[in-house]
């Protein structure tokens, strides 16, 4: 057996790699369930979560990922996928989702989008910042080279939401048209801008808020 090899497997018991393992169970798990019980969120959109999840794991077998990266990329769905299931009680006949709860005046997905930028920039920082920093004196700098990229992706999902509902048309889930696209005051067209907008509140709330622990942090180990 080679050091390499020995190396991953010796990394599939860390604490990353157990944080891991817990959330793609629990993802795979539910797009299993999802097959057969459609209170449960679509499957399509916890086949992502699951997948994404499982990806992001084949990569820090090779490169050893922090905790937070397991965590806080594992958590960031959480409000999507628990968005989606068929929990809510619109009247004693039908039973609806986050997503289309006036509770929140039809605009759950706002704080959605804030929250998983939020965490997914986290885990990003986690994983680049140390590369950066060798590069770039100015955090000012990553922090605007950070942010471009979450902006990014965030449009980048924008786009597959439009190009789902194109293809596939009206139903749930993030590439069919339902609740949580729209109001009864406001169109898709706001809808989209103010998840853009949650974006970006989202990605500079998570950027600034672990360039500030990093600042805090190298600062204790200088003195």
């Amino acid at each position: 057996m080679g050091w390499n090899e020995h190396c991953i497997k010796d990394r599939f018991k860390n604490k990353s790699s157990l944080i891991f393992i817990f959330f793609m169970l629990a993802y795979w798990a539910q797009t299993l369930f999802s097959l057969f019980d459609k209170h449960i969120a679509p499957p399509p959109d916890l086949f992502a979560a699951a997948s994404i999840t499982s990806f992001i794991f084949m990569i820090h077998l090779f490169f050893r990922f922090r905790a937070v990266v397991p965590l806080f990329l594992g958590i960031g769905f959480v409000p999507h996928v628990i968005g989606l299931y068929k929990i809510i009680p619109y009247n004693e006949y039908y039973s609806g989702t986050l997503y289309g709860w006036s509770f929140f005046n039809y605009h759950y997905d706002w704080i959605v989008h804030f929250f998983a930028i939020f965490c997914f920039s986290i885990a990003f920082c986690s994983i680049f910042y140390p590369y950066y920093k060798k590069n770039f004196k100015s955090k000012f700098l990553i922090f605007v080279l950070i942010l471009f990229f979450m902006l990014g992706l965030g449009a980048f999902n924008e786009i597959l939401e439009y190009v789902g509902f194109d293809v596939l048309g009206y139903g749930e889930g993030f590439l069919e048209f339902g609740p949580g696209d729209c109001s009864p005051y406001e169109g898709p067209w706001q809808n989209s801008s103010m998840d853009l907008i949650f974006n970006l509140f989202g990605a500079v709330s998570g950027i600034g808020l672990f360039l500030i622990v990093k600042e805090c942090q190298e600062k204790i180990h200088s003195t």
